[in-house]
């Protein structure tokens, strides 16, 4: 799992802005994160790319600006990047194959965390069970999604940088392992949508059931006026009233919690997919590779035909 650290700080690895001669007393070193992006803003190709060989010195933050330069850019830069990415996913696809048994554990153990955030979390919300239904909802949404960020940034880099001819049997084995251990996390993203769902629904019978019974004694309201009977009618407003008064509570409610729900089901459908982009173009390169390979022993076949048949 890629570590976020400060990337703000210099490091030693980090170069002095200036020319030849050695920065003045009192002057900026230009460090850091910052300073690898405003290299890479220069115009000439040799400056961004040795720039580029520093960018995954910083974690996540790294990473991110080199798949936007494969995503965005063509030429000598965007080779480089993807050169860089696929060294950096070969290396992690050892690491992460090798410890394959013990990183299902740790999954595990996320699992319990996140039961824990919300066991802790549930005496802190509303009283109203809607609301703390929906509470919970979004919680577990943003903790499971905080922990797939490190396997979706390796999957938006595979897809970035890899192409048949670089397409190794380790990137792919890395590739299934990233879609295998998304699968549960994204299970449990679904389910969160749905106690979302339908504690909206909650909200909207409630809604339902006040402004139909407000109607109900307006009705009463009416009749008792009809019969004069002036204790009815006030006993008809004020229940009337009471009615109306909880309905329009109760719209409020329903029409933060829809936005709530309109969110989660945002983020839900953009995450399921770039998650299937990256599946198909996988299964794209698999394709292409079996065809590769199919292509070659077609080859081999004529070659050795032409040998037997047409040597002189």
């Amino acid at each position: 799992m890629l570590v976020l650290e400060n990337h703000d700080q210099p490091k030693p690895y980090d170069a002095v802005r200036g020319g030849q001669l050695p920065p003045p007393v009192g002057g900026v070193v230009l460090g850091g994160l910052a300073g690898v992006k405003h290299r890479l803003s220069s115009s000439v190709n040799e400056h961004r790319i040795a720039a580029l060989r520093e960018t995954l010195n910083y974690g996540d933050a790294g990473l991110k600006i080199v798949i936007k330069i494969c995503q965005s850019e063509t030429g000598p830069v965007q080779r480089a990047a993807s050169d860089l990415l696929r060294q950096r996913l070969n290396l992690i696809a050892r690491e992460k194959l090798q410890a394959f048994v013990a990183s299902s554990s740790d999954s595990e153990a996320e699992l319990d965390s996140t039961e824990k955030i919300l066991k802790h979390s549930s005496g802190a919300v509303s009283e109203k069970n809607y609301d703390r239904q929906m509470s919970e909802a979004q919680l577990i949404f943003e903790t499971v999604t905080q922990q797939m960020q490190p396997n979706l940034l390796l999957l938006e880099a595979l897809v970035a940088s890899v192409e048949r001819e670089e397409f190794t049997s380790e990137l792919m084995n890395l590739w299934e392992l990233l879609i295998l251990e998304i699968q549960e996390p994204l299970k449990e993203l679904r389910q969160a949508v749905g106690i979302a769902i339908s504690a909206q629904l909650r909200i909207q019978w409630l809604y339902n059931q006040a402004e139909s019974q407000a109607n109900q004694w307006q009705q009463r309201a009416l009749l008792a006026l009809q019969t004069q009977d002036e204790n009815s009618v006030r006993l008809a407003v004020v229940r009337k009233q009471v009615q109306f008064d909880q309905a329009a509570e109760l719209k409020i409610d329903l029409d933060y919690q829809t936005l709530r729900v309109e969110n989660l089901n945002r983020n839900l459908l953009a995450l399921e997919s770039k998650i299937a982009q990256a599946n198909s173009k996988k299964e794209i390169l698999k394709m292409q590779l079996h065809f590769a390979k199919v292509q070659q022993q077609i080859d081999f076949t004529f070659s050795q035909v032409n040998s037997i048949f047409f040597s002189p």
